[in-house]
């Protein structure tokens, strides 16, 4: 009996371990998916912070109110939700026809944060959603034979229109009925010192557009015209020739933001 009693004691004290050992592991894991799915929970919060930067963002820069540069740092979420950080750049200076949107999320702000993610649209076109000039016809004061005036408005960087005469030259854009516009941008223009915009709708009398600023360099902002025919007039030195690789004309009540390449980062 009293060996029978002292194994049934081991067993039972074997069993108790047992057990024990399974309840801390289960608790141990229950512990660990507990932690796991709280980061996740933070980290999806987080994501959706971002988005919602980002969001602020894409409609700050289609209104007339906010231009590229324009950024927002520690904008609370709601009270406790969480902070984003945004700010928006040129992509391709100095030609700034493209934007780049970070937005960084956090939870539950950005100085003491336990989770946060950054979401970036890259390389969204901005400026008119259409190029104007691609349905219209050009014509020049003179062109080489081999670089007409249409190789100006092809949408292709690598023709350009060149004239055959030195000196002063223009460019004229028969858009076929009057359209409005408010914007012109030479891009690969070579031998050429300023530039002079006119607008028509008989081909005959021509009136200057008003209000006219440049910027970045070669392109031009002034007050809308509608109007059926274009002119930029060229001052070229006595012994060089115009070159032009694209003449695009916009109405920039239309533009807006197009689409880019959207990332995310842990």
């Amino acid at each position: 009996m009293r060996n029978e009693n002292g194994v049934v004691l081991i067993l039972v004290f074997i069993i108790m371990v047992f057990l024990t050992v399974v309840t801390v592991t289960f608790l141990y894991m229950t512990s660990i998916q507990t932690k796991g799915s709280g980061r996740e929970l933070a980290s999806t919060q987080a994501f959706w912070v971002a988005e919602a930067g980002l969001a602020k963002a894409k409609w700050a820069l289609t209104t007339d109110e906010q231009e590229v540069g324009w950024g927002e740092t520690a904008s609370p979420f709601g009270a406790g939700n969480g902070t984003y950080v945004v700010a928006t750049a040129y992509s391709d200076p100095p030609a700034n026809q493209h934007v780049t949107i970070t937005s960084d999320g956090y939870i539950p702000d950005n100085t003491t944060y336990v989770a946060k993610r950054r979401v970036v649209e890259s390389d969204m076109s901005i400026g008119d959603s259409e190029n104007l000039s691609l349905g219209a016809t050009a014509t020049a004061s003179s062109e080489s034979g081999g670089h007409p005036a249409s190789d100006s408005i092809d949408g292709d960087d690598n023709s350009k229109w060149m004239a055959s005469d030195k000196d002063d030259a223009w460019l004229k854009l028969n858009f076929g009925s009057a359209i409005a516009f408010d914007r012109v941008v030479i891009n690969g223009q070579n031998n050429i010192n300023s530039v002079t915009i006119e607008y028509s709708n008989n081909d005959i009398a021509y009136s200057s557009v008003t209000n006219l600023t440049e910027s970045p360099a070669w392109t031009f902002t002034f007050d809308s015209v509608t109007a059926k025919y274009l002119r930029v007039n060229m001052n070229v030195d006595s012994n060089k020739k115009a070159e032009v690789n694209e003449l695009e004309t916009y109405d920039t009540s239309q533009e807006g933001l197009g689409q880019g390449e959207f990332s995310t980062l842990w």
